[in-house]
């Protein structure tokens, strides 16, 4: 066995998730076959451009974390979900405009905007419908259409769901430096991180031992991998192309 670390930028892990989503069976198999719906976020953004090859990534995204605090980006400037139907691009097409023909071999791919320390993704909400995951959900459970929540180890949070579950809603707050919002765990969701990605590309496991840095590292997630020879020095020759990806592009049209 042998050992490897690695330091990756929030924009590093991105396009890192992105790959290993689009290495895996269950998704290749609904690309190629089924239905892949792959709805709003950075991170969706970067799948869609893995695939398309190029892509406004910026034009992918409805809620935002910026400086100011939660935010919404300007909904007249938005792409749509990314639909993708046996390999072709389906445009002008959300999830919630198909969800009678999904079924188990179908994917619907969502960012999470945290990982509770049960490794259980949460999203927030500021529609008062619920947003895309309120539209998808109850036909995603009752069909058995498989979700993938996709999410950077940079959001884990030290606490449960279950500690402030229900002690808020977007209408509840006294004070808010930022957009409202409540917020739900999608527990049914597939929580697919850079340890999963680097599981799928290369058979290695992964480990977070540190986050945070400075001078562009902020963010960032500090991981030991181990695995053996010949796919550690795969993953190793990986991520030093990996290395220096550029950070998520500025996004303008932001309410």
């Amino acid at each position: 066995m042998k050992k490897l670390l690695v330091t990756l930028t929030p924009a590093e892990s991105k396009r890192l998730i992105a790959r290993g989503i689009l290495a895996t069976n269950v998704v290749q198999n609904a690309l190629k076959n089924g239905y892949l719906c792959i709805t709003m976020g950075t991170t969706s953004g970067y799948i869609v451009e893995e695939i398309l090859g190029e892509y406004d990534k910026t034009r992918h995204i409805a809620g935002i974390v910026v400086p100011k605090g939660l935010a919404i980006t300007d909904g007249t400037k938005r792409y749509t979900d990314a639909i993708f139907h046996k390999g072709q691009y389906v445009e002008n097409t959300k999830v919630v405009d198909i969800l009678d023909k999904l079924g188990p071999d179908d994917v619907i791919i969502k960012n999470a905007n945290a990982i509770d320390e049960n490794y259980t993704p949460l999203v927030l909400l500021a529609s008062p419908t619920g947003g895309t995951v309120g539209a998808f959900i109850g036909a995603a459970c009752a069909k058995n259409i498989k979700i993938i929540m996709a999410v950077g180890l940079e959001k884990c949070i030290p606490a449960s769901y279950d500690e402030f579950c229900g002690q808020f809603g977007k209408d509840d707050w006294d004070y808010a430096i930022g957009t409202p919002v409540g917020i739900m765990a999608v527990t049914q969701g597939i929580t697919f991180t850079e340890i999963e990605a680097l599981e799928a590309l290369f058979e290695v496991e992964a480990i977070p031992i540190a986050a945070g840095g400075v001078n562009g590292a902020e963010g960032s997630v500090t991981l030991f991998i181990e695995g053996g020879d010949e796919e550690t020095a795969r993953a190793y020759e990986y991520l030093l192309d990996l290395k220096g990806e550029p950070p998520f592009p500025k996004v303008e049209h932001v309410k």
